[in-house]
């Protein structure tokens, strides 16, 4: 495989026109300054080991015998089409920044320029964005911090600082505490941080919680848990925002020659699945936190001991055509 020929496919971004038509900025102006914050890059575990409540769809696991979607399999020979599910790893990886429960937290002003989509999600909220925080490079620009002691989660899509000032296209602001869905940080309505494979899980090789999807044939439709869609594909195999997919949890993975990578990727398919949640370039592809204490342009110790080879691996050892679509 050429993997330099799967980056312009496999790259998770919205749809042109919601580039295009989305010109509200979230004008972001700290009210004092924001140097003695303390950061974790990333915050790893910790109070952030389990986020979201226990009833969360996040953390529930996938019960024995679940019923199949009647439209599974040809979904299914799209959505595996590559024999890949893309790691964004990199360009479209998320980066998670923290401030500690005892840090002071400084009021934000928010501006929204213009409100196509409503109100602001940060109007009112002290939003807290410690400093040396930057979002991911790709067209998504997105940008996750949480605040320790409130439980709050600010989520920022095509996020920009320039000057100490911070703007927005848009995002959300959710609760640690939450269902992991609320808001616009995502086209399903799903919380940015939701399903968002951590690097210490890596480390672990246990990922406990359903996995954050993206793919490039979504339906305009959705299904619970998800609270909107952003697909625009009317193919007949389309999947609607919403879906669960499972990889066949009678694989015996021990006989496949995986990483160790893909051996806590495919644990968790099958344990818990993923929910398709976002629009993407490629067939399909899964979410994973950005090392930010990694070199530019390099994927991070953890990863790289775990057998990820550069971004958007295909993690191609996995059996993808052995996913189905639960019901």
């Amino acid at each position: 495989m050429a993997a330099a020929g799967q980056f312009g496919r496999a790259c998770t971004h919205r749809r042109a026109w919601r580039s295009a038509a989305v010109l509200l900025a979230a004008s972001i102006l700290v009210a004092g300054s924001v140097a003695g914050l303390a950061v974790s890059r990333p915050p790893h575990m910790g109070f952030l080991a389990t986020p979201f409540a226990e009833t969360s769809p996040w953390r529930q696991a996938i019960p024995p015998n679940p019923s199949i979607d009647p439209k599974s399999e040809s979904m299914i020979e799209y959505l595996a089409s590559e024999q890949a599910v893309y790691a964004n790893l990199l360009e479209f990886g998320i980066p998670i920044f923290s401030v500690a429960g005892d840090t002071e937290v400084h009021e934000v002003e928010v501006e929204c320029v213009v409100l196509d989509w409503g109100t602001c999600p940060f109007a009112g909220q002290s939003v807290v964005i410690p400093e040396g925080a930057k979002p991911n490079s790709g067209s998504d620009g997105a940008l996750v911090t949480l605040h320790e002691r409130s439980g709050t989660i600010y989520e920022f899509w095509q996020a920009e600082e320039s000057g100490g000032q911070w703007s927005a296209s848009w995002g959300a602001v959710n609760s640690l505490h939450g269902s992991g869905w609320g808001g616009s940080a995502t086209g399903a309505g799903a919380s940015r941080l939701a399903g968002v494979i951590r690097i210490d899980e890596i480390a672990a090789g246990d990922i406990p919680h359903a996995l954050a999807l993206q793919t490039n044939n979504a339906c305009p439709t959705f299904r619970a848990p998800a609270l909107k869609s952003d697909g625009t594909s009317i193919r007949r195999d389309c999947i609607p925002h919403g879906a669960r997919l499972q990889l066949d949890p009678s694989l015996d993975l021990s006989e496949l020659s995986l990483t160790a990578g893909e051996l806590a990727v495919a644990t968790a398919m099958q344990r818990f699945g993923g929910y398709v949640m976002d629009v993407g370039g490629a067939p399909l592809s899964v979410s994973f936190e950005l090392d930010t204490d990694a070199a530019a342009g390099a994927l991070g110790a953890t990863y790289e001991i775990a057998g990820f080879r550069w971004d958007y691996d295909a993690m191609e050892h996995i059996p993808w055509e052995r996913l189905r679509v639960l019901e």
